[in-house]
């Protein structure tokens, strides 16, 4: 167990920062979102899942920008070869890039089941508000028009004119289609 931590001290450190860094992001949106008084009235309609997703999508944001510096063999052999400040820690550490971009490739997808799941939450929610007659602050936010003459909802994107049930189809169809399609890409870039 010694030798190990002496050996893979730096990969456990990188990877513990990695993963704050995504729990921060994460707890950090979902706070401004969840708190801000300027999304107090899209809240009463959604509830936490509009910070879930826009949270889950800043974490999206992140490891998407990471997922390929691993990869990069140009980067790598600089940071090897060329750069006198980089250690035989560091060299180690750069040999196990592609188990790095495989992780950041899960998280990926943990964070894009996230994202679309509380999508389709909120798909429902924005429904149930326009469907509701109860006089509820949801349900009067629903029927808020930004234009009277046009019919246009402000707050709530689901109009009246719009079946809920084929538009949430329509939606979660394409969003599912989206995701199995960035997911496959992900999958066939893990199995090189």
């Amino acid at each position: 167990m010694g030798n190990w931590v002496v050996n893979h001290w730096f990969s456990v450190l990188f990877l513990v920062v990695w993963l704050g860094l995504n729990v921060f992001l994460f707890v950090d949106a979902f706070l401004k979102y969840e708190k801000a008084d300027k999304y107090y009235y899209t809240r009463k309609i959604l509830g936490s899942t509009l910070a879930c997703a826009r949270a889950s999508a800043l974490c999206l944001n992140f490891n998407s920008t990471l997922i390929l510096l691993p990869v990069c063999r140009n980067l790598l052999s600089f940071l090897r070869g060329t750069c006198s400040f980089c250690s035989r820690t560091l060299r180690k550490q750069l040999d196990h890039n592609l188990t790095f971009h495989k992780l950041v490739a899960y998280m990926i997808c943990l964070h894009t089941a996230i994202h679309i799941i509380a999508h389709l939450f909120n798909f429902d929610c924005y429904s149930r508000s326009r469907q509701a007659t109860d006089g509820s602050l949801a349900s009067i936010l629903s029927s808020l028009s930004h234009d009277e003459k046009k019919g246009g909802s402000w707050l709530n994107p689901i109009h009246p004119h719009i079946t809920p049930t084929v538009y949430m189809f329509t939606v979660t169809f394409d969003m599912v289609l989206s995701s199995v399609n960035s997911n496959l890409f992900l999958f066939l870039l893990i199995k090189k």
